[in-house]
């Protein structure tokens, strides 16, 4: 009988040992056959990528001789000096950058504008100067942004501190420390001037046409229907003082960003959250902390805002995004979800200059607006916070900014200027 079995051990093992080694070839040359696909497409991409460097290299070089072509033109057209060759010669600008931006060459670089004649041959040169330079460099895909008008909303040494949108054509106006705000439409006529108090920190609108504004000092939030009459929403306790304030144009509902103190700063025993609100005043949700956990699985909770000096609500999602000033001339943007989580911050890295931003806007793409005072940019951001480029560059401080569903976004500058930028189409 042991000896029967060990026969049939042994047949069984050998029997074994044929199927391993049959499924290992089969193993063997799936292997070598996918290795060889693989070496075959690395081999493709090598091939596929040489000719898109050449196809780069070819536009690359056109482009650099191109502009230095325009250079070489405009520095021996500078030379005759007169108004009108400067003029003529703008528009020729003009026509080059809108050339190059239909070419999808360029991205962002601000035509030359020119008044009568009043700017000078060396302010002309310097502009000129500066978009070489920016076409020798850029290669990103961008729309080509424009001005589209320019109003005026305030006198020439007060800045802009709120854009309220009306409809696509119209907007509220508010300048520092004014006791009013106005109503405008888009190619700068006055409509409507509106007494309000000058602790009132800021406002919004509803579907309706009603604005509801916010006052630190009076700790409440007030609305003024069409008719100018104020009704009190809500009343907040001491040591809650209402600064910021943002409408939700369909749901009706309303965010509100509170502090303590209008100090720019903050402790652990300082109370700085936002709250949201239905139409009729009533409390839905506090956002105050965030949880963290350890590298040791702990977790911890610590406020997530400092100074919630603006707030955008993007409408289709419910994603939230705050200025958050963490001192007199800096701050941070941040972006949470509907539920209060925060998606991501961005504030000035050890490689960067000061981020000073003042207001935030979600534009009709999802996209997150910010204006920024240090570098006088206005910065686009991704919603998930990966992509970020320079929407605008202005030359005067931007503060306050508004985006409308046209597609425009209202820039209000530190010259009593309002501008209207086109930057989607």
């Amino acid at each position: 009988e042991l000896s029967i079995q060990d026969d049939k051990n042994q047949r069984d093992t050998e029997t074994v040992i044929a199927s391993i080694t049959q499924k290992g070839e089969s193993i063997r040359n799936k292997l070598e056959n996918i290795i060889s696909n693989l070496i075959a497409n690395a081999e493709n991409q090598r091939k596929e990528t040489a000719r898109q460097l050449s196809g780069t290299k070819e536009v690359t070089e056109d482009l650099i001789a191109r502009g230095t072509s325009f250079l070489e033109n405009v520095d021996s057209r500078l030379k005759l000096g007169s108004n009108l060759e400067i003029i003529h010669l703008e528009r020729e600008c003009s026509k080059l950058l809108m050339k190059m931006s239909e070419d999808h060459l360029i991205h962002h670089i601000p035509s030359p504008r020119f008044v009568g004649g009043e700017e000078s041959v060396e302010k002309l040169q310097a502009m000129v100067g500066d978009f070489y330079s920016d076409l020798a460099s850029s290669l990103k895909l961008m729309s080509y942004v424009r001005i589209d008008a320019t109003l005026t909303g305030c006198e020439s040494d007060i800045f802009i501190t709120k854009i309220c949108r009306v409809s696509d054509t119209e907007a509220w106006i508010k300048g520092f420390k004014e006791d009013e705000i106005k109503l405008f439409n888009k190619r700068g006529k006055l409509l409507k001037t509106l007494a309000i108090r000058p602790t009132c920190h800021d406002f919004s609108t509803t579907k309706s046409g009603s604005l509801l504004i916010v006052d630190p000092k009076l700790r409440w939030v007030q609305c003024l229907s069409s008719d100018n009459e104020p009704t009190t929403l809500v009343d907040f306790q001491e040591g809650q003082l209402p600064i910021s304030i943002y409408v939700n144009k369909t749901t009706g509902n309303f965010l509100v960003g509170l502090v303590d103190s209008l100090k720019h700063s903050s402790s652990f025993l300082s109370m700085r959250l936002i709250k949201k609100f239905s139409y009729d005043g009533q409390e839905l949700q506090t956002i105050q902390y965030q949880t963290k956990k350890s590298f040791f699985g702990r977790q911890s909770t610590s406020s997530i805002f400092t100074y919630p000096h603006r707030i955008a609500e993007n409408e289709q999602t419910g994603d939230i995004a705050v200025i958050n000033w963490t001192g007199d001339f800096t701050g941070e943007l941040v972006v949470l979800n509907k539920d209060g989580e925060v998606i991501f911050r961005h504030s000035n890295s050890a490689e960067e200059d000061t981020f000073s931003p003042w207001d935030v806007a979600f534009d009709v793409l999802g996209n997150i607006v910010v204006s920024d005072r240090y570098s006088r940019n206005i910065q686009l951001f991704k919603a998930s916070g990966r992509a970020k480029c320079v929407l605008h560059k202005c030359s005067f401080t931007p503060h306050a900014i508004e985006a409308f569903s046209d597609g425009k976004l209202w820039i209000g500058h530190s010259n009593g200027k309002v501008s209207i930028i086109q930057y989607m189409e």
